[in-house]
């Protein structure tokens, strides 16, 4: 028996339609009040085989909390907020930001609640906003009553200048350094039709907010879209694609218009930036919808002065809503773009499509066909072969149970794949890492039951028991990062290669010099000094690049000094808080008063020997070596040195036995010692 079902909307609200006992889908009508199916036709048991990847739910899991009329949207993200290594996950649901620990119970200082229907309807977001090096949490909470963005610490207390009050539905927060003074701005739209740009203080950004056409239905994406060095901002509104500088300055060749001569388009994704094409300059991937029935979507890739990459704009069916995504899929050295449409039909009729360079079809694409996918399309290696993979949510319901899906590139379920959960997993991006550091790689995910008298959100995460490679991890959370940045980063690049290390003692101070040959999302560098290389203190933070595959040099100088040894090591942190441990590089600092030569050590000796040596001020200063009748036969030192204590190793190999004598000398200090040589 089949059943047609006609749909209307007045409000933007989730809309569900149960059309048997089995099969049940979520509508999410665009900003515009439409859907992307008016007549759905459904029919019964079309999907209920039981699945299983062998994957272990955490203990404490999964998490539920309550929504009111919006189910949240992008998913969950993970962080550090606290001293310990192990990630926390932050998800809202309704009124309430939550904040949970990897056995189920809540962070110290959270939850969160906000005003009465003020939801957390899109994702949170986390990064230094106050340039204090620490990652702090940023949220928009509201409806259509009007909008509030909130910024925390990490313990959950309230930042000055916070909340901000801003337009309704305001939209998921992106940050981004664009001034680069190691402190993110926060980014965001309203449907007001207002671009918003808030530093950490909650002070209104330079040059903004800027007027749009249009409300946005999106997130901001933030990067160097035209290689100038300095970050832009990019954002959809309803016809138009905007690229400002960070000062609000539109760029050259944008707006960019999506209006067709016959049909109206909307744009409700986020833009991807990626460079394609190997200028080093980024072009912009994006998507829109028709407001006409059944009219599908477009594929953009505009390049950085507004033109369209040849082969582009594309053509599907349906709707597209969640970002697109580039990676290189077919093993071919190249980046192809993918997509998914959404949808609301019970029977599975939308598509996967993946595009090369040129817009032709990836071979195997488009696949399908799926339920609705309203997400980013995830990718990386979720079975350890080496291969990657494609992992989406769908919009569907089969009696109580939503599922995940993952693909390989041939169309074929992972597998143990589908993923089975409680109710629908539509708008919930899955998220992958390693959130306990032992090497296993770990998935968060989420779910909604969209009974009008039972709104649960629940929160899963699963211990896949798969090795942890960062490197076939394209994607692991929405837009890339918990700052949402919508920047592709090739996920090969080595986290942060510390090339050297070392420090050096000047008069009275410690100057320590380090090295990176690469660097992916680095945040920066904590310094921290022991005195007993247990007892660790941080001393202070260098803000890091980033990304970048440049080499880059860091110097930190150490005022506070004390008679003895200590010892220094880095803490390098990742944007989501994530770190990992330098080397330890030691050194001595005496207060010297006096110079001083002492006696060679060992005496005598063969063929190798120290001298030790003290200088009070800086200076120039030669040490040398003569033979018992005053020739000179070598120099070990002749160069200005500051202040310190200094030892030179002396080798004699290519000397006879016999006396010598070394002599020390400055402008202010003369010095001679005589030593044994026994061969």
């Amino acid at each position: 028996m089949k059943n047609l079902i006609t749909v209307l909307f007045v409000s933007f609200l989730l809309v569900t339609v149960s059309v048997d006992a089995q099969i049940r889908t979520s509508f999410i009508p665009d900003l515009d009040e439409l859907i992307s199916t008016a007549e759905i036709i459904a029919e019964s048991n079309h999907y209920s085989d039981m699945y299983d990847p062998g994957y272990t739910v955490y203990p404490g899991f999964p998490k539920q909390g309550m929504y009111n009329i919006f189910s949240p949207k992008t998913g969950a993200i993970y962080c550090n907020l606290d001293a310990d290594p192990e990630m926390e996950i932050l998800f809202g649901a309704g009124e309430t930001l939550y904040a949970v620990n990897l056995d189920g119970s809540a962070v110290t200082g959270w939850p969160k609640t906000f005003t009465t229907n003020y939801e957390v309807a899109w994702g949170v977001s986390f990064g230094d906003i106050n340039g204090d090096g620490e990652g702090e949490v940023v949220v928009s909470a509201g409806g259509p009553l009007g909008g509030h963005i909130h910024a925390f610490k990490k313990d959950g207390t309230l930042l000055p200048g916070f909340p901000i009050n801003v337009g309704k539905y305001a939209m998921n927060p992106t940050l981004a350094d664009l001034d680069g003074d190691g402190a993110m701005e926060i980014i965001l739209g309203t449907r007001d039709k207002l671009a918003y740009v808030f530093k950490g203080d909650g002070s209104v950004y330079p040059g903004w907010p800027k007027q749009m056409d249009w409300y946005v239905a999106s997130s901001a994406s933030a990067g160097d879209v035209n290689g100038d060095g300095v970050m832009d901002v990019v954002m959809e509104s309803r016809n138009l694609l905007y690229v400002w500088d960070k000062d609000g300055q539109i760029l050259p060749g944008f707006p960019y218009a999506i209006l067709d001569s016959t049909i109206t388009f909307a744009l409700h994704s986020a833009p991807l930036l990626v460079d394609l094409t190997g200028d080093g300059k980024q072009e912009i991937v994006f998507c829109s919808h028709s407001n006409a029935v059944n009219a599908g979507g477009i594929v953009y890739a505009v390049k950085h002065d507004g033109t369209s990459l040849p082969g582009f704009p594309k053509t599907v069916n349906d709707w597209i809503y969640g970002p697109p995504i580039a990676a290189d899929i077919d093993g071919d050295s190249e980046l192809e773009i993918i997509i998914a449409e959404y949808g609301s039909s019970p029977v599975p009729q939308f598509y996967v499509y993946a595009y090369n360079l040129d817009g032709s079809m990836v071979t195997n694409f488009p696949m399908g066909p799926y339920h609705g996918t309203a997400n980013q399309i995830l990718v990386a290696d979720i079975d350890n072969d080496g291969q990657f993979e494609i992992i989406f949510d769908e919009n569907v319901v089969e009696v109580t149970t939503g599922r995940y899906r993952a693909l390989n590139m041939d169309g074929t379920d992972v597998t143990g794949w589908p993923l089975e959960l409680t109710q629908n997993t539509s708008f919930q991006q899955p998220l992958l890492g390693d959130l306990n550091n032992d090497g296993i790689l770990d998935m968060v995910g989420g779910s909604f039951n969209f009974d009008v008298n039972n709104k649960q959100v629940f929160l899963y995460v699963w211990n896949t028991g798969l090795p942890y490679n960062p490197a076939k991890i394209v994607n692991p959370m929405y837009q890339f990062n918990p700052q949402h940045s919508g920047v592709f980063v090739d996920p090969s690049l080595i986290p942060v290669e510390l090339e050297s290390f070392w420090v050096t003692v000047s008069s009275d101070e410690a100057v320590l010099n380090w090295i990176t040959a690469t660097e992916l999302n680095n945040s920066g560098f904590e310094i921290e000094k022991s005195f007993n290389n247990i007892d660790w203190n941080k001393i202070g933070f260098i803000q890091g690049n980033g990304t970048t595959t440049n080499k880059t040099a860091y110097t930190f100088n150490d005022n506070n000094l004390t008679p003895g040894r200590f010892h220094y090591r880095l803490k390098q942190i990742d944007f989501d808080g994530t770190y990992t441990y330098s080397k330890t590089v030691s050194a001595d600092y005496y207060l010297i008063s006096d110079f001083s030569l002492e006696q060679n050590y060992p005496n005598p000796f063969n063929p190798n020997t120290t001298i030790k040596f003290e200088l009070p001020k800086d200076g120039f200063v030669s040490l040398k070596i003569y033979d018992i009748l005053g020739n000179e036969i070598t120099t070990l030192v002749n160069e200005e040195k500051p202040t310190g204590r200094y030892e030179i190793n002396f080798d004699a190999s290519a000397m006879v036995s016999g006396v010598y004598i070394y002599k020390l000398e400055s402008a202010e200090y003369i010095s001679t010692k005589k030593m044994l040589l026994l061969k």
